[in-house]
């Protein structure tokens, strides 16, 4: 734990590198390949295999970058009835992946 000042009777917020490392250990605990039917935009029908983190919208549908900022940013790109939206990044919505 970081070495804060705090208040008495309160919890230190954990530092930048713990909350990375928490990050890092619920998406890869999320790495299980399952088969969904995806609505995508459009109206075309897809059985495609994803993990559970890009049917929760944490990676890219196509190439499975996290969502972030720029051409790593996402979009919806359809739907898994029952479940909720999928997303893609820019740069593959775009054709640059």
């Amino acid at each position: 734990m970081n070495e804060m000042s705090v208040e008495p009777g309160r919890i230190p917020a954990p530092d930048r590198a713990a909350k990375r490392r928490q990050w890092d250990q619920m998406i890869s605990a999320k790495q299980t390949v399952s088969t969904y039917a995806v609505l995508l935009d459009g109206g075309r029908l897809e059985t495609l295999e994803l993990t559970a983190a890009q049917v929760e919208g944490f990676e890219c549908l196509t190439c499975k970058v996290q969502c972030g900022s720029g051409s790593e940013a996402f979009q919806p790109v359809g739907r898994i009835p029952s479940v909720g939206s999928v997303f893609q990044c820019v740069a593959c919505s775009g054709g640059a992946r």
